[in-house]
């Protein structure tokens, strides 16, 4: 079953069990991108549910558990009454989301997109090299360290990468406010 096909059956038994709203919003999300359906006010939803249910935030796993669990329609009719409280959050964060990807793309491919590329692609070699050699003892190439010392060193730099790369994210939005770096607009 396609996407569409689950989310109209899925607004359907939502409008059955006496949810309009939620049924409303699921719906509105057919015939649109997968995309749309899946990280907007839809998705939202979903994923609302589907932790009420105790149950993975897809369209097919939701349908699944409404269809499966006894206490399904008082979770759904609990899930409905919160919904005036939360579609303006759930709007917010999908606005917040799209404005995101929007400036990011709108920015074009820029320098730092290059080396954060060429990073990746470092550590992710490396790690291939390890593994090769750890795996087929290096062939006609000998290590001039035990592989326990390689793995350690190579995990280091990894690490120190991921550690400046999402650290260094968090500190260029929060340096600003406290002082240092440019002022955000």
């Amino acid at each position: 079953m396609d996407l569409a096909t689950t989310l109209g059956s899925l607004a359907g038994q939502l409008f059955k069990l006496g949810a309009p709203q939620l049924g409303g919003i699921i719906g509105t999300a057919i015939g649109g991108p997968a995309g749309t359906a899946i990280g907007g006010v839809a998705g939202k939803v979903l994923e609302t549910l589907a932790g009420k249910l105790g149950t993975e935030p897809t369209p097919e796993a939701v349908k699944a558990a409404i269809e499966e669990k006894p206490e399904a329609p008082a979770i759904v009719m609990q899930v409905e009454q919160v919904v005036p409280a939360m579609l303006p959050i759930w709007q917010a964060e999908t606005q917040r989301i799209t404005d995101a990807q929007t400036a990011e793309i709108e920015k074009g491919f820029g320098a730092w997109q290059f080396w954060r590329g060429l990073w990746q692609a470092l550590i992710i070699g490396g790690w291939a090299v390890i593994l090769l050699a750890g795996v087929f003892g290096g062939g006609h190439v000998v290590p001039m360290l035990p592989m326990q010392d390689i793995v350690s060193a190579w995990g280091s730099v990894t690490l120190t990468w991921l550690a400046v790369f999402n650290g260094g994210h968090t500190l260029k939005e929060i340096a600003p406010s406290i002082g240092f770096g440019r002022k955000r607009p």
